[in-house]
């Protein structure tokens, strides 16, 4: 009996794990991606003699079990072709940010020291903040679910009895938006510091939750960042015997009476498979792919009335200065707002600096990046096509402020300058085709985060959707279980063992 044929549209993470999981259950899959590497977002590029990366930043599931780690030991991400591990780095603060009066708040990782500091900082809310960093320590203790093979009834009971009180923390948070938490503050300087990280109507649990896994080291970053794991997953889809196209961009979902049979690329090209699976952004695949045919009332609200994550204007520098007097990532107040060109306007920066990672920049010297969230993707695409030397003169004209802002801070820090990088919107769309430029898809809102978005596309048999869109909220770990997820889901259909070893 032959294998049935899975073709998976994307070679982002979710796409790459889907493939992963399906060819050590005895499916023979096949990835299209319109890019030349993979990954998705999940990337980072080479400029000079500095990398650049634009997406790990700290990664769930780098501690032993915490949930993920079993996904990333299966899928073979922090593991290089030599079969060593990637060294993990843990960071004594989890962000810096500087308050209006020159202050700077220290978001230690080790919550105890991060109750000192909320506590130097607000003794008026010292009852709030111990019953805060209660709850934290709380959240620390909650695993991610991830189903073993073999996973039935009771252990299913059995983790979320043990996991029940660290849940409940969960969704509480989740329920909260980052502006009621920072409403709950008498300090201004607390209310500052959580208005700082996030947009004030996203969930506070996209905040606590990051800042509880520091505590028990189970959100370390891996030294090679995202680039390097995402090829080491992609390295253990094609060792499974997957195959990836590059450079085919899918244009067409091909539908005979209401089942999915196979795709098409832009150049005409046709593929037929039993199973399609879109790893890509839901606008493209549902209203483009599919021509907005297959749709169902909760999929149209979502794209009509949720709220995504930014696209970004994002600069890289390369110093030749080591740097490492310096945290490894801070919130910058600005003394005056930056305008960007579209108009968006920012009170202060994220600034990251590298000296944590050898691999990104040459010994002695160190990569720093500043991202500039903006939700005014269209004006970055209609410059770039209407005049791309105005469209590059905006760019310079950005770098120019923020490395005069970044000489005010550091004096020196421009002379020290050999390379700078620019990437906006229109470079997220171009290497992503990620609709809007957005960089995780549906923003972990409350209303999002509770909303349950199908994985089938609605009356469309053998058609998927995974990844960023149809987990709200974003994040590589959930790509990567929601491709684990929809192989399993796969083999029930077909009356198979889920197998997360390998044959």
């Amino acid at each position: 009996m032959e294998n049935k044929k899975v073709l998976i549209i994307g070679a982002g993470i979710a796409g790459l794990s889907a493939g992963s999981y399906l060819e050590r259950n005895g499916y023979d899959t096949e990835i299209f991606e319109a890019h030349k590497l993979p990954g998705g977002v999940c990337t980072a590029w080479k400029r000079g003699k500095y990398i650049f990366d634009y997406c790990i930043h700290w990664l769930m599931g780098t501690k032993e079990g915490t949930g993920f780690d079993t996904v990333w030991d299966e899928l073979g991400a922090l593991e290089n072709e030599k079969g060593e591990k990637a060294t993990i780095r843990n960071f004594e603060e989890f962000t810096r940010i500087e308050t209006s009066d020159g202050d700077v708040v220290r978001l230690y990782a080790d919550l105890d020291k991060l109750e000192e500091e909320f506590l130097r900082v607000a003794p008026e809310d010292e009852k709030q903040i111990r019953k805060f960093i209660k709850d934290l320590k709380k959240l620390a203790e909650f695993k991610q679910a991830v189903a073993t093979e073999n996973w039935g009834i009771w252990d299913k009971l059995k983790f979320w009895v043990g996991n029940a009180l660290s849940f409940f923390k969960v969704i509480k948070y989740a329920q909260l938006t980052i502006g009621e938490l920072a409403d709950k503050w008498e300090n201004s300087k607390l209310q500052v510091v959580f208005n700082s990280v996030i947009p004030s109507s996203w969930s506070a649990i996209s905040l606590v939750q990051g800042l509880a896994m520091q505590h028990v080291k189970a959100a370390g970053y891996p030294v090679g960042g995202s680039l390097p794991f995402a090829q080491n997953i992609e390295r253990r889809y094609l060792q499974l015997g997957g195959e990836i196209n590059y450079s085919s961009k899918v244009g067409e979902i091909m539908v005979e009476d209401d089942h999915a049979v196979g795709v098409r690329l832009k150049n005409g090209e046709e593929y037929f498979g039993d199973d399609i699976v879109s790893a890509v952004d839901g606008y493209t695949t549902l209203y483009e792919m599919l021509d907005g045919c297959y749709l169902s009332s909760k999929l149209e609200k979502a794209y009509k009335e949720f709220s995504r994550f930014p696209s970004s204007v994002y600069l890289g520098f390369g110093l030749a200065k080591e740097l490492s007097d310096l945290p490894h990532t801070m919130f910058l107040r600005l003394s005056e707002p930056l305008t960007l060109p579209d108009g968006s306007s920012h009170e202060c920066i994220s600034l990251r600096v590298y000296h944590y990672d050898p691999t990104l920049a040459p010994e002695g010297k160190t990569a720093v990046t500043v991202m500039l969230n903006t939700w005014k993707d269209t004006y970055w695409e209609n410059l770039a096509q209407e005049d791309f030397e105005v469209y590059k003169e905006a760019k310079s004209k950005i770098g120019d402020k923020v490395l005069g802002i970044l000489d005010d801070k550091f004096p020196g820090f421009s002379s020290a300058v050999e390379e700078i990088d620019i990437s906006t919107p229109h470079t997220v769309k171009r290497y992503t085709g990620n609709w809007h430029g957005s960089y995780e898809g549906f923003a972990p809102t409350s209303e999002a985060l509770m909303t349950n978005l199908p994985k089938e596309v609605p009356e469309l048999d053998n058609c998927y959707m995974i990844g960023h869109w149809t987990e709200p909220g974003g994040g590589i770990p959930p790509a990567a279980l929601d491709g684990r997820n929809l192989a399993r889901k796969l083999c029930e259909r077909d009356s198979k063992q889920f197998r997360t070893s390998i044959m």
